[in-house]
């Protein structure tokens, strides 16, 4: 444990701006050899395939409509209504035969969507050597550091782990912020030592799990206070006996990073893609980023003769999980086995391969500090091609940065650093330095470190999100007018959800509503609210039976929509409700509602049924005790033309009363003779027409007409 520091030293003061521009020109001259160290990767992405197929579940054959005018450049929309034509009332003794037409809803998700994870675990794994921040200065040992001795803080300490510490709430908000359509989850991890090396005393740990289990962000602030900041930093800022003595250019990254990758520890979950983000400012025990402690501060410096360059072998190392081989390479391997690297295993791993991204993303963030700036005060003068400048100072300063830079391309991460470096592949640093001030009292706000974490990246993305579920059903039917739907009994109510060929057992049935007396039905996507999204590729269908309860007996739409074809077909909302999809689409977090298109059926009147709707009409007004003209009729539900044969059984005159006369007697105007001839028939009398009384005796005509 570490004792606590009674007296504050004054803040150092950071690099000039005189400094921060010549960092340009003194890394100019590597910008060659940056390019051959490093072949930059470029992800790719994955997206679902498109998908086609019917249901072989349903026994019927789901129709696909054509989405015309639905309007939506997410969701391509579509409705139909089969049979075209039916019977009122549920009758089947209309021309038609039947009383029930099969409605089918259809939304296939294209477009261009949006790039996004579903679920992501995020395993921040954080570096403690003590230009990351936690530098004791009560363990009385600054080494050569030209700051220390007289500041308590080493030259160029980075505020990282401080700022992490106090801001970790912040920065899981800013993450989930940043990704607002994926569900983040956080776990911890921190580590700084490499034991039995020549630069470090023994007292730290290589790998250490603060947070095991993946909490969700609202948590994540509280647990690193309770865990790391408690046990690790014993409640303060600085890691105890963190000095001179102890490893500052090289670290056991590539142990900690093992662990975290294979889980050892942690709860990893399969249905979750999984990126690291490493936060630090050493260079891993690899061959191609090895270091010279020769023109650190380190307490062995000014003595270590040919060892300044020390060994670049990561130590096997026995997790409870399993056991790292010796000598892990970091993006290549070191021993012929192409597989032994962090880089490899983070695509070979069975917790990376069995997530739903088959692969672990990493991210790195390189502090700005002392071993990540060629020209700081740190880098004691006076040594061989060593202080602010020198040849090997500016060698150990690169290896640092590729070694980020590397790790971050060779798995699709993103990586950030101090704002004059940037990567062979384009990345450029964003970070500007912050002072770090008393050990006890540390500055804790660093802006742009802050805006680094905000901008981690989650690798390649495996499928593209179009529509999300929010507060309300995704896709609603509401009937228009006497379209209505069938009874429970008959409603014979099916859907499918289809993803990658697969049909979905999740895909969720249909919800009864009712508005203002309209009755219409809701689905989602899916069941599990967390599953409620639909993603290139997938297809959606419903169907289920309507019925027409009444007329206009014609042509009618069957749903209430409101497109510029819904319109033009006599449809539109009811008390605002329209069949719709109802949907977060990934461009924004705002609910966007898409009509659905216009379907329509026609609607046959039953023989022998009149119109259904209203009060019957009121009875005729007494008749006057003389002879009046017949009222003009009534528009009759069947046009009758010149010419039709139409029985009168078949013909509803709802105003007929109104042209009976009080003698009693009724003036039939007829304009075809066929009609007097069946009315004729149909009352059992004489074919003899009573317009025929001007005839002949023994004339056998059956009529004159009018």
């Amino acid at each position: 444990m570490r004792e606590e520091n009674q007296a504050e030293g004054a803040a150092q003061k950071g690099p000039s701006e005189t400094g921060r521009f010549t960092r340009a020109f003194a890394l100019a001259g590597t910008v060659v050899l940056l390019a051959l160290l490093v072949v930059a990767y470029v992800p790719g992405t994955a997206t679902s395939a498109a998908l086609h197929g019917t249901n072989h579940a349903m026994t019927r054959t789901v129709v696909t409509a054509v989405p015309a005018d639905s309007g939506s450049t997410a969701l391509q929309l579509g409705v139909t209504a089969n049979p075209g034509t039916i019977c009122a009332y549920q009758e089947t003794s209309c021309a038609a035969g039947v009383g029930l037409s099969r409605v089918t809803l259809s939304a296939n998700a294209g477009g261009a969507g949006y790039l996004s994870w579903p679920k992501v675990q995020v395993a921040f794994v954080i570096e403690t050597t003590d230009y990351d921040g936690v530098y004791d200065p009560s363990a009385g040992d600054a080494g050569t550091d030209p700051c220390a001795a007289t500041t308590g803080t080493v030259c160029e300490e980075s505020n990282g782990v401080p700022f992490f510490v106090a801001h970790a709430q912040d920065i899981a908000n800013a993450i989930s912020a940043a990704n607002p359509h994926s569900q983040v989850s956080f776990a911890l991890v921190d580590y700084f030592a490499t034991l039995d090396y020549p630069f470090d005393d023994g007292d730290g740990s290589e790998y250490h799990v603060d947070i095991q289990q993946f909490v969700p962000a609202q948590n994540f602030g509280s647990s690193v206070l309770t865990t790391f900041q408690a046990s690790v930093l014993a409640g303060g800022w600085v890691y105890g006996d963190s000095d001179m003595s102890d490893n500052q250019l090289h670290s056991s990254m590539i142990t900690a990073m093992y662990g975290t990758i294979i889980g050892s520890g942690l709860t990893w979950d399969e249905g979750t893609h999984h990126v690291v983000v490493w936060m630090g400012s050493t260079a891993p025990r690899d061959p191609n980023y090895r270091e010279n402690y020769a023109v650190s501060a380190a307490d062995a410096a000014l003595f270590c003769g040919s060892s300044c360059y020390p060994s670049t072998c990561e130590p096997s190392y026995t997790f409870l999980d399993g056991t790292s081989p010796n000598c892990e390479g970091w993006v290549k391997s070191q021993d012929g086995n192409v597989n032994d690297s962090i880089a490899m295993l983070a695509k070979t791993a069975p917790t990376c391969t069995e997530s739903i991204g088959a692969v672990c993303t990493v991210d790195t963030i390189d502090l700005w500090t002392t071993p990540t700036d060629p020209l700081s005060k740190g880098w004691p003068a006076g040594r061989t091609n060593g202080g602010p400048g020198g040849s090997l100072v500016v060698a150990n300063v690169q290896h640092v940065l590729l070694a980020g830079c590397d790790m971050a391309a060779a798995t699709g991460g993103t990586w950030d650093g101090p704002a004059f470096f940037t990567c062979p592949n384009g990345q450029q640093g964003t970070l500007q330095y912050v002072l770090h001030g008393p050990a006890t009292k540390p500055n804790l706000n660093n802006p742009t470190l802050l805006q680094a974490f905000r901008q981690v990246g989650f690798g390649p993305v495996l499928e593209t999100q179009v529509a999300s579920g929010s507060n309300r059903p995704i896709f609603t039917f509401v009937p228009f007018g006497n379209i209505q739907l069938a009874p429970k009994a008959s409603l014979d109510a099916a859907q499918q959800c289809v993803r990658n060929g697969i049909f979905l057992k999740t895909c969720g049935a249909p919800q009864p509503f009712t508005f203002a007396g309209t009755h219409y039905l809701g689905w989602n996507w899916s069941t599990n609210k967390s599953e409620n999204t639909m993603f290139v590729g997938d297809s959606w269908s419903a169907e289920f039976n309507v019925m027409a309860t009444g007329g206009p007996f014609k042509t009618v739409p069957v749903d209430a929509c409101t497109t510029a074809q819904c319109k033009a077909g006599g449809s539109t909302s009811i008390n605002g409700l329209y069949t719709s999809a109802s949907f977060v689409p990934f461009s924004n977090n705002s609910i966007v509602t898409e009509s659905f298109p216009l379907a329509t059926l026609n609607v046959q009147l039953t023989p022998g049924l009149g119109p259904v709707g209203g009060a019957p009409p009121p009875p005729p007004p007494t008749p006057p005790p003389f002879p009046i003209a017949a009222p003009a009729a009534l528009p009759v539900v069947q046009q009758i033309g010149i010419g039709n044969n139409v029985g009168v059984a078949n013909i509803s005159l709802q105003a007929a009363a109104a042209g009976f006369l009080g003698a009693g007697f009724v003036r039939v105007q007829m304009k075809n003779r066929p009609i007097a001839m069946r009315i004729a028939a149909k009352s059992g009398g004489s074919q003899n027409s009573k317009f025929d009384a001007a005839l002949r005796k023994g004339d056998s005509g059956i009529g004159k007409f009018e």
